[in-house]
């Protein structure tokens, strides 16, 4: 199978770039920097500019599976040109790879990575797959319109998947690294009342999603966080225990947080309460389905 990868060198991108050569398949990557064609052992690289809608057609060549995992960071502060790089550069990338695949023949899965904040933040209400309300809010938007990028105006021989991602914890990256530093150092707090609900995923599990997805063909938007989401408060203790570190400062106000973070509090106060029912009722095996099972093998 040849698939080409969209933000291969990010956090997800690297290990899936690695277990799909693994697993014998022809991976092609794009990069707007000329310098990092060969950056990947094994993966042949190609030069694109999204921001101009640019992607070359020999990278798409007979390819099977699209995958755009592209896209600015959102932990960086939301300033207004900040906030529009978050969302153009998924949009851009989406239309660049939209305006390629037209003037392909072959039948082409396109998967497109989301994330679960475009559900609405609740403390008492679940999210399985299905569900399709959006909340209110920025990062709320910018998943709608980044969803509607993935699944819409494709030609007729494409067909697309939304892989809609929580909490991703990785040794390396993502928010493991952030919340195991203040606790490290001992002055670990819960953030806020605690009770948001935080569904996450290990990174290794979310690779095996992803090559799930392509195996199955999958179509539609599904929930990529393990079985058994936990609160901010029980996240933060479990994680004390783990490093040794005791909590013993009192938890920080959300009006505190919001006086110093401003609308990027949300990635700290909001609580999405995630299942991940397709997968779950696939009998997917999930090797991390618990949260103490994660942290003992990212911490160890």
């Amino acid at each position: 199978m040849r698939v080409l990868i969209a933000g291969a060198t990010g956090l997800i991108g690297k290990p899936l770039v690695v277990a799909l050569l693994e697993r014998g398949d022809e991976v092609r990557f794009l990069t707007t920097d000329n310098q990092k064609k060969n950056s990947l052992n094994g993966a042949q690289g190609y030069y694109w500019d999204p921001k101009n809608h640019f992607c070359p057609k020999e990278a798409l060549e007979d390819v099977d599976v699209v995958i755009n995992l592209a896209g600015t960071s959102v932990s960086l502060p939301w300033t207004k040109k900040r906030k529009n790089e978050i969302l153009q550069s998924r949009l851009d990338t989406a239309k660049a790879l939209k305006l390629a695949l037209k003037h392909q023949d072959q039948k082409i899965h396109y998967i497109g990575a989301s994330g679960i904040s475009g559900y609405a933040s609740s403390y008492s209400l679940n999210y399985t797959d299905q569900d399709q309300t959006y909340g209110s809010g920025f990062l709320a938007e910018v998943v709608r319109q980044w969803e509607t990028a993935t699944h819409q105006g494709h030609g007729k021989n494409v067909h697309s998947a939304a892989v809609r991602t929580g909490l991703v914890l990785a040794k390396n990256g993502g928010v493991l690294p952030t919340i195991i530093k203040p606790i490290k150092y001992g002055v670990g707090a819960i953030l806020g009342s605690g009770k948001q609900w935080q569904s996450w995923i290990h990174i290794d599990d979310l690779v095996r999603i992803y090559l799930w997805v392509i195996d199955n063909d999958f179509n539609g938007n599904i929930n990529a966080v393990a079985p058994k989401p936990v609160t901010h408060e029980k996240m933060t203790q479990v994680l004390a225990q783990h490093l040794r570190r005791k909590l013993w400062l009192p938890a920080v106000p959300a009006s505190v947080l919001r006086l110093l973070l401003g609308e990027r509090s949300s990635l700290l106060l909001d609580s999405h309460w995630v299942l991940p029912e397709i997968l779950v009722q696939a009998k997917f095996d999930f090797k991390f389905g618990k949260i103490r099972l994660a942290f003992t093998d990212l911490l160890t």
